[in-house]
């Protein structure tokens, strides 16, 4: 008799790039991310060329919610789909980057959105905006965890065509990146439409009764940024107590939400693997501690 796995077992024990024993698929379906993911567009926003690149190559400024949605999409694929669909999804990914451009007005030079030295940026500013997120909502890691979890988004690093060894390993090293790219940033013209934007889409129709949520939503995410980073768009928003204050609320109302409707958004990728991988694979921070 045989003893090799039906391909149909294949698919079943298929847990995609992390699986339930990393961080991060435990820490991806905390409810802060998504404001973790505003934070990121606004911190995103400062460098002048992913600003251009923004502004010339997408239409954020009539799909108030696409970018957000489709980093979501790209989060939940990646973090809870099979291999196959996160493979899919970074191909998706690496495909609209190489053919897109940015043309500097200033200097007059075209830059590639896939240039590494941007891959890392967008990379970092959203690795750093989750893991804050999370964190600043009251989720309490044991000791060594975060830096796992900057590790383990190497993965995701390479999937959108950056050599992991150029990402972050620890998160020291990401605040020291950070810290390194303050010289390169500032608030353009570009910036400041995006920033805009952000804290006031121009929601019509049925919409227009999500903008106190998207109001409340957006001005949370940036008092998350780094202070340094609210000094280029000017006034310093929320204060950071109440920013807390107002995210561990907002988290906790996040909990309310049915399940299975919380954590399908915007796609059913986790019911799909813990449907396929058992009830224990369900996320759960706490289970991180028996996977130290």
């Amino acid at each position: 008799m045989s003893t090799r796995t039906a391909p149909q077992d294949q698919d079943a024990l298929d847990a995609g790039l992390f699986g339930p024993s990393s961080v991060t698929w435990h820490l991806h379906a905390d409810p802060a991310m998504w404001i973790g993911g505003i934070s990121a567009l606004h911190l995103q926003a400062l460098h002048p060329i992913a600003a251009l690149g923004i502004v010339q190559n997408s239409s954020f400024e009539d799909d108030p919610f696409g970018r957000l949605v489709g980093t979501g999409s790209f989060i939940v694929a990646t973090t809870w789909g099979t291999r196959e669909q996160a493979e899919r999804a970074g191909a998706l990914v690496r495909a609209v980057h190489e053919r897109l451009r940015v043309h500097d007005p200033v200097t007059g030079e075209v830059h590639r959105l896939d240039a590494p030295d941007l891959l890392l940026w967008v990379h970092c500013a959203l690795v750093r905006s989750n893991l804050h997120a999370v964190l600043r909502g009251g989720t309490k890691l044991p000791a060594g965890q975060a830096d796992r979890y900057v590790r383990e988004q190497r993965r995701i690093a390479a999937l959108v065509g950056l050599p992991p060894g150029d990402a972050p390993g620890t998160v020291a090293d990401l605040e020291d990146y950070l810290s390194g790219m303050r010289p390169v940033l500032a608030a353009t013209a570009e910036a400041m439409l995006i920033h805009r934007f952000l804290c006031r889409p121009p929601l019509r129709g049925r919409l227009r009764t999500l903008r106190p949520v998207w109001n409340a939503a957006s001005r949370l995410g940036y008092a998350l940024m780094p202070s340094w980073a609210r000094d280029h768009y000017g006034p310093p928003g929320t204060t950071e107590p109440l920013a807390t204050a107002a995210l561990r609320t907002a988290r906790a109302a996040a909990f309310l939400i049915p399940r299975g409707r919380r954590l399908d958004f915007p796609a059913p990728h986790l019911s799909r693997a813990v449907a396929r991988l058992g009830g224990a694979s369900a996320p759960s921070v706490r289970r991180l501690r028996d996977h130290r």
